[in-house]
């Protein structure tokens, strides 16, 4: 394999830019006071449908707060959440699965 003198300048550079990537990517998932736009793009949602959790499901002081007029959701919390809803619908899908075959039997 042969590499060129000249790729070798660009080692400096690509590397920097490995670097902010990186620094990007665990700002991202590891920030834990997200603001309604970082919430969105953390779970992969619309910034209205972010305002239609907060105000359907989440609460106030356990799952966001409000400073100076803006809302910061706390990320763990919110992963807890999640889990926690899913693991919710898995049991009630579960619960009409299994009433479905009792009432089909009787």
């Amino acid at each position: 394999m042969n590499i060129e003198f000249e790729s070798l300048k660009l080692l400096p550079q690509m590397f920097e830019l490995i670097e902010k990537l990186n620094s990007n990517l665990e700002n991202s998932y590891t920030k834990r006071w997200l603001s309604v736009r970082e919430l969105a793009e953390y779970l992969s949602y619309s910034n209205d449908r972010i305002y239609k959790i907060k105000d359907e499901y989440l609460i106030e002081g356990e799952h966001f707060y409000k400073k100076s007029g803006k809302i910061l959701f706390d990320r763990v919390a919110i992963d807890s959440w999640m889990v926690e809803k899913d693991t919710n619908e898995t049991n009630q899908s579960q619960r009409q699965i299994v009433d479905n075959i009792l009432s089909s039997v009787n």
